[in-house]
């Protein structure tokens, strides 16, 4: 049995967790890694010329730009980096940067220091997860600009106006402030991949070894578990198999934890889905899932599987670096894992020996029928602001919405034109990959050349931008070092995917709420404490520091403190506006 930690070691590290999907980790869009070699030496055949610049978009005047932009480590140099230095060029504009935190509590503390500091604040703010709250109110103080008429003038917005109808007024919809007004621009993808991160990952090795069948349920997952962490089967003589692995703080599918309670109870926690709150079964409630009977039958299993030592304790508070060392090891010991990306999760996956193990499986049922898992709608989320002290908003609106533009879109997401990927028809017609293959795409529209996303790089800023891709574009990408070989491990997972994960949701989701600033004021602070309380609830009960039955009442209780029965009356409210 594994050793356990203290829970008091574990709160110590551990902070507030919600799942929320990362830009640019959709990358299983392909088939199976053919090789490094092969990928080396047909790269260079492949480069291609860039799109030629309209010159009527150069219309910057050589106008300078501050942008406040929220930090990726992974990003080696933002002024030397070949996508700032093609907007400069297309446009005509100087573009300088200051710094926000990857953490949203840390931006909003810079930006509103920022703004009570009397000083000129940037131009324009790019950041992920700023709350609807700080959105509303800079919008109605104006500190952002409202962007309603920009967005209504075909000459303002040149390529925005050219997204299909139906998705172009999602994005405006989907980043409305419920004073009516638009603040951001939205960055939306139609991928599906993304749709369903917490993809289960069964060590089928095992499995045989053992003679064991496919567990469906929770009670069989259970029993399968066990086996794994009992009978050595890896068989080195070391009872070091971990059952259940997987990352709480883990922001693209590797919270295992979220979604096990799914076969109970449908949640999801992300900011795009009002943080946990759900609907009831006929779609006319919004209601908490984690006060229900289910939720606690949901805490009792994953305290029996914590107690006999069948879930690592490290999940709740292991860094990303520690969980890819784990999963990595020289001798394979996970069990069972959930991730987003499987290319993140084992890289070189097709090569590698402890992803060969692996199986994708689908959601489990849980005693009552649930299965469920995480689901993400299509959502547009706001992710750039211009602000008051920009002395050219119009320009600042060009240059955000020259983001909309195909190949700049393509280099926000892939890199370099020409060098890290190429839309070129003939080299599309050379390749393949599994939604092609398996009928869900009609051809290859776009060769990515280069995985800079695996590495630091000077070459985008990581999709951290206004950016639109359609479910054709998504599904119609081919990475040159990850060549489709319907023999390879990867080769089904898109298919197995839309068939093991898309229609595991309840039969009514809710939608993005939008609220007023009357209605932030009430509850502003009540979504962030209850996201808190709901986390570390999670934790003692699974751990035991709480006991499920004796604990429960006083658990139900601690929400009337942080004001939870005052959010979900207002966010009834909020839906009922949302459909009327």
């Amino acid at each position: 049995m594994q050793k356990k930690l203290p829970v008091a070691v574990i709160t110590a590290v551990f902070v507030i967790c919600c799942s929320c999907s990362g830009h640019g980790d959709d990358m299983e869009n392909t088939g199976a890694t053919s090789g490094k070699t092969a990928y080396e030496a047909t790269i260079s055949e492949h480069m291609t010329e860039k799109t030629e610049p309209d010159p009527d978009d150069k219309i910057g005047q050589g106008q300078q730009l501050l942008i406040a932009i929220q930090k990726d480590s992974r990003v080696s140099d933002y002024e030397d980096n070949y996508l700032t230095r093609l907007l400069e060029e297309d446009l005509d504009v100087q573009l300088d940067f200051v710094y926000l935190s990857s953490d949203a509590s840390d931006q909003e503390t810079a930006l509103s220091q920022m703004i009570a500091g009397g000083d000129p604040i940037p131009d324009i703010v790019i950041a992920q997860n700023l709350s609807q709250e700080m959105i509303l109110e800079y919008g109605e103080n104006g500190v952002f600009l409202a962007l309603d008429s920009y967005l209504e003038d075909p000459a303002m917005a040149k390529y925005f106006s050219q997204i299909p109808d139906e998705s172009r007024e999602t994005m405006i919809e989907g980043v409305r402030s419920a004073d009516g007004h638009v603040y951001a621009l939205a960055h939306y993808s139609e991928a599906t991949w993304n749709q369903t991160t917490h993809r289960y990952y069964i060590n089928q090795a095992w499995l045989d070894i053992l003679g064991l069948e496919m567990p469906e349920t929770t009670e069989e997952l259970y029993e399968v578990l066990t086996a794994f962490v009992k009978e050595d089967p890896n068989g080195n003589g070391e009872m070091d198999e971990i059952g259940i692995y997987g990352r709480f703080q883990g922001t693209y599918g590797e919270n295992v934890i979220h979604a096990l309670i799914n076969s109970f109870v449908y949640y999801n926690p992300s900011p795009k889905t009002n943080y946990g709150l759900a609907l009831n079964d006929d779609g006319t409630m919004v209601i908490a899932p984690f006060t229900t009977e289910e939720w606690k039958e949901a805490m009792k299993y994953l305290h029996r599987l914590y107690e006999e030592g069948l879930m690592d304790p490290s999940v709740f508070y292991n860094s990303d670096d520690e969980f890819l060392e784990v999963v990595n090891q020289e001798e394979n010991v996970i069990g069972l894992v959930t991730t987003g990306s499987y290319q993140v999760t084992w890289p070189d996956s097709d090569s590698n020996e402890n992803f060969l193990d692996m199986e994708m499986v689908g959601p489990f049922t849980g005693p009552d029928g649930i299965c469920y898992t995480p689901y993400e709608e299509f959502q547009p989320e706001p992710i750039a602001y211009i602000t008051s002290s920009c002395e050219t908003p119009d320009i600042a609106f060009r240059v955000l919405d020259y983001f909309y533009k195909e190949n700049v879109g393509r280099t926000s997401r892939w890199g370099e034109e020409g060098v890290d990927w190429t839309a070129d028809p003939e080299v599309c017609r050379q390749y393949t990959n599994g939604y092609v293959e398996n009928g869900l795409a009609d051809g290859i529209r776009l060769v990515v050349l280069e995985n800079i996303w695996a590495r630091p790089q000077n070459h985008h800023w990581r999709n951290l931008t206004p950016y639109f891709e359609s479910m054709e574009e998504s599904s119609s990408n081919c990475n040159i070092w990850a060549l489709y070989d319907s023999s390879a491990k990867s080769a089904p997972l898109n298919a197995r995917n839309v068939e093991l994960y898309l229609d595991k949701k309840p039969e009514y989701l809710l939608p993005t709420l939008h609220y007023t600033e009357a209605e932030l004021e009430k509850i502003g602070d009540s979504m962030e404490q209850v996201t808190f309380y709901v986390n570390t609830a999670i934790m003692e009960f699974i751990t035991g520091e709480r006991d499920v039955d004796a604990d429960w009442d006083q658990y139900l209780n601690g929400f009337k403190e942080i004001g939870l029965y005052q959010w979900v009356h207002t966010a009834q409210r909020a839906y009922e506006r949302e459909i009327s």
